[in-house]
């Protein structure tokens, strides 16, 4: 997206598109270390296991330079260990001044990451606030736990 070589540069293949895509390729380095995939950078995306995959998409949304991250059920499908790993990766980006959105199920991944949450049950919005408070909002209970009896 940010690049000035254009068709011209790209078939020629002066200096200065070799210089620029030196230095992309030394900024994806860069992403793929930050996210803990460095030693894959030559593997096939497609081969990768599912969080690494989960990692190789959040590089690829940093390498845009956002202000605002927003993740759309990240931990999805991801085993404890990787949903830990997520966690701490997503813990460096904001401690890195990137804010994030999260769209997700996983409350420990949440509650651990997030300054304030907002809780929906059928779209309708049911808590918001800081996690501590949400985590003891009685509808929150009931629209994840069934019921205040299965709370305990």
């Amino acid at each position: 997206m940010r690049t000035r070589a254009g068709v011209i540069g790209a078939i020629l293949r002066d200096r200065a598109t070799r210089a620029e895509e030196a230095a992309i390729e030394g900024r994806a380095v860069e992403l793929l270390e930050y996210v803990g995939i460095r030693a894959r950078a030559n593997d096939p995306a497609g081969s990768l296991p599912y969080g690494d995959q989960r990692r190789l998409e959040i590089a690829r949304a940093l390498a845009t330079d956002p202000k605002l991250l927003a993740l759309d059920e990240p931990a999805a499908g991801m085993n404890a260990s990787e949903t830990l790993a997520l966690r701490k990766l997503l813990e460096r980006i904001r401690a890195d001044g990137i804010t994030l959105l999260l769209i997700e199920h996983d409350m420990r991944l949440v509650m651990g990451v997030c300054d304030r949450v907002l809780v929906l049950d059928h779209g309708e919005r049911i808590a918001e606030g800081e996690p501590s408070a949400v985590q003891r909002d009685a509808k929150v209970i009931e629209a994840y736990l069934g019921g205040a009896a299965h709370a305990a």
